[in-house]
């Protein structure tokens, strides 16, 4: 996409294609592995080989990390939760937010007297268009019945405001560089790779014993329930294990993008504003701005 020869649009599709394919891939497997009915049918085809003799016949197995993966594992668990997280957007107010990809700053501005989010709205000033930001507390007060006291921002003014809060971690670059090392020191230091290692002993344990079971036509219902936790449990250590790379790598896009600036930027940047900028919390005096990497940045106005 960088290069130029396939369009946003496009390879937003292909990707979404792609996790839809891992994340039918998953659905089988887990089937194949869990369900009273796929276990039944295995103990069921065990039998039949024991009297039809060797004929050719085999069990079938379902194989992970054979090959490389089209896109990485972690990528692919952090795409899941953002599509989950856009999914399922709620303002601070617990009322149900569409996410809008359109602006940079759309789903990222929110009220710091009621927790919605802020919206881009267009005024007309004198016979003149202003786009300005607001509450959506406010733009919806005859629905919401929230009596919100949030100010208006005007988009000129919520630009300038980003750029001076870039160019504040640029002017104090020494010092957040050194605190951008310490939490990426942190997010290594982090790794759950043994909890994994000792919760796939355990699931190749209880699924020797699972299919023993079965073939024996003994109830294996309790350790099924077993083999669901401890999945359940390895899919949270994973998605945590994203989550630090994820983090890992935004510190250290910011670290070189600090690194590489001798001087502040000059104009508002869309395409930077969704690399750095998390949350942007807006007070009736100043701009807070949680940057990505877990930086935080104040901005009076």
């Amino acid at each position: 996409m960088e290069s130029g020869d396939l369009g946003k649009d496009k390879y937003d599709a292909l990707q979404r294609e792609i996790i839809e394919t891992e994340q039918e891939l998953e659905r089988l497997a887990k089937q194949a592995a869990e369900s009273n009915t796929a276990l039944t049918k295995i103990g069921e085809a065990g039998r039949a080989l024991e009297n039809v003799g060797n004929k050719g016949i085999a069990p079938q197995y379902y194989v992970e990390d054979d090959h490389e993966a089209i896109i990485p594992r972690h990528v692919y668990r952090m795409v899941q939760e953002e599509m989950v997280r856009r999914a399922n957007l709620k303002t601070g107010t617990g009322r149900k937010s569409v996410y809008s990809g359109k602006y940079a700053l759309s789903s990222m501005v929110y009220c710091a007297h009621c927790g919605d989010l802020f919206q881009r709205t267009l005024w007309v000033l004198k016979g003149e268009h202003v786009q300005v930001w607001r509450c959506v507390s406010r733009l919806k007060k005859r629905k919401n019945d929230i009596d919100c006291k949030s100010r208006t921002i005007f988009e000129k003014d919520l630009h300038a405001a980003v750029v001076a809060a870039v160019n504040q971690l640029i002017g104090e670059k020494d010092e957040m560089l050194e605190e951008l090392k310490k939490n990426v020191a942190k997010v290594v230091g982090s790794s759950n790779r043994a909890a994994i290692a000792e919760i796939d002993n355990q699931l190749d344990r209880l699924q020797t014993e699972v299919l023993k079971k079965a073939n024996a036509r003994q109830d294996f219902d309790k350790i099924g329930d077993e083999i669901e936790r401890l999945r359940d449990q390895k899919q949270k250590i994973l998605l945590e294990d994203a989550q630090n790379i994820a983090l890992q790598q935004q510190v250290e896009y910011l670290g070189s993008f600090l690194d590489k600036q001798e001087s502040g930027i000059t104009e508002y940047d869309e395409a930077l504003v969704r690399k750095l900028i998390e949350r942007v919390t807006v007070y009736d005096d100043r701009l807070v701005f949680e940057f990505k990497s877990g930086l935080e940045v104040e901005v009076k106005m």
